[in-house]
């Protein structure tokens, strides 16, 4: 679903509270009689110690579970925060368009409705 690289971004992304280093891991297990899982691991490390972890199949459950966990610990952290970051993520994966038409496509489409209607 997601490479490394990206679960790493992400874990950094949705994390709102005081500075901390984040470990991210994707750990894939096959076995010889072809069962396969993935786990995603997260875990927190603030600056006022102590860590915050979260093991799920999900990479958007994992890091879910991380900031909740956080949270309950009493880091100040925003949950809501990385609520919208796993959506914006989640929905990039599935192709919508998060960009907003700027102020050029603005001004362009009232100057073609002009030209168009004069």
């Amino acid at each position: 679903m997601l490479t490394t690289l990206q679960f790493s971004q992400l874990v950094a992304a949705a994390w709102s509270g005081p500075a901390a280093a984040h470990h991210a891991t994707i750990s894939h297990y096959v076995a010889p009689g072809g069962y396969q899982a993935t786990q995603y691991q997260v875990a927190y490390h603030p600056s006022q110690g102590g860590c915050h972890y979260a093991q799920q199949e999900c990479p958007f459950q994992a890091v879910a579970a991380a900031v909740a966990a956080a949270y309950a610990a009493g880091v100040p952290v925003c949950r809501h925060h990385a609520q919208g970051t796993i959506a914006r993520t989640a929905a990039a994966l599935c192709g919508v368009q998060l960009l907003r038409p700027g102020f050029a496509c603005r001004a362009r489409r009232h100057r073609c409705a002009r030209l168009h209607h004069a």
